[in-house]
């Protein structure tokens, strides 16, 4: 005859719980003891020390990449990148990539000359000035960094830029200087923008970006590469920044700008504290960058932030483009992103 295990005795202080209940005691029990305590950030943090307003944690800048390229260029680059570390209690890595001089063929057809002893002792000294004068700017300021030499005869510097631009929140580059024209800038911005995988601050040479910005132009059109590049830029904006933003030639569409061109996108903004106002710009006998440009420099605007390279970049070499006039034009501060 089969007997059931005899019963253990009621513990009255002792109740059974469900298995739903018991798992989420359990959790409790785990969360309650100090030392396993998860914080959770559900509001803002304020950097008494700065006197800055309330920020999320990650909405702030850490770490800013700076490609070196040797002259004016890199003391606006430089400073702008100070401005933001100081802000934002930052470090700044820059990289002064050697640019090996490309194998000429031999007279003979046969085999490649490669570059001699002059010349790579030139280019290495090059990247080594331009380190250094980053690197004087950057002590002198107190500012946390650290500055690369890289010599890789198998790799264009632009590819060793993008690669180092990756592990950074915000790459920086100067803006050509008409009077010392470098063949490379276009094809180093090229490779920030398209393959580093971050926004690019462009500073031309003699431009200065406040920090925090507290009014911006924002040049705008429904597309992915110019949201990307209003969220790219939050982080630099002070609280109740005056954003205009700006569309040129807009009309209404239903899979365009809606009803009124540039009016949701400034509702958004109102919603994150800011100060947003609609303009519209008629291009005329100007293109749209340039247009863009004149806009930003006439409303007395600290940084223009804009998408980069909406179209393909064979139709930007071959017709131009927004981006290329702006890169061309720009006498202020530009945050591109892609």
């Amino acid at each position: 005859m089969f007997m059931a295990p005899p019963r253990r005795p009621a513990d009255r202080h002792c109740r059974r719980l469900p298995s739903h209940r018991l798992r989420r005691a359990r959790l409790t029990r785990v969360n309650n003891r100090g030392r396993h305590r998860r914080r959770v950030n559900t509001g803002a943090v304020r950097h008494e020390r700065h006197g800055m307003p309330a920020q999320r944690e990650e909405a702030m800048i850490r770490d800013l990449f700076v490609y070196l390229q040797g002259g004016a260029p890199d003391v606006a680059a430089v400073d702008a990148a100070i401005a933001l570390a100081l802000s934002h209690e930052a470090r700044v890595v820059g990289l002064a990539a050697v640019l090996h001089p490309v194998p000429v063929a031999s007279e003979w057809g046969l085999a490649a000359a490669g570059p001699g002893a002059v010349e790579m002792a030139a280019a290495r000294e090059a990247a080594q000035a331009w380190a250094a004068a980053a690197r004087e700017r950057l002590e002198r300021a107190g500012v946390p960094h650290e500055l690369r030499l890289v010599d890789a005869p198998l790799a264009w510097p632009e590819e060793i830029a993008a690669l180092h631009a990756r592990h950074a929140d915000l790459s920086v580059f100067g803006g050509a200087a008409p009077e010392h024209p470098n063949p490379r800038h276009a094809l180093g911005f090229d490779a920030l923008l398209m393959h580093g995988g971050r926004p690019v601050l462009l500073v031309p040479p003699g431009a200065r970006l406040p920090a925090p910005v507290r009014h911006v132009c924002l040049a705008w059109q429904p597309r992915r590469e110019a949201t990307r590049a209003l969220h790219d830029a939050l982080p630099l904006l002070a609280p109740g920044a005056q954003v205009d933003v700006v569309v040129v030639d807009a009309e209404p569409s239903l899979l365009g700008h809606g009803e009124r061109p540039g009016a949701d996108i400034a509702a958004h903004l109102a919603r994150h504290g800011l100060d947003p106002q609609v303009v519209a710009v008629s291009r005329g006998d100007r293109k749209v960058g340039g247009a863009l440009v004149d806009q930003a420099r006439e409303s007395g605007a600290e940084l223009l932030v804009m998408g980069g390279f909406s179209h393909s970049r064979w139709r930007q070499q071959v017709f131009g483009g927004v981006t290329r006039t702006v890169l061309a034009q720009a006498t202020l501060p530009v945050l591109f992103s892609h």
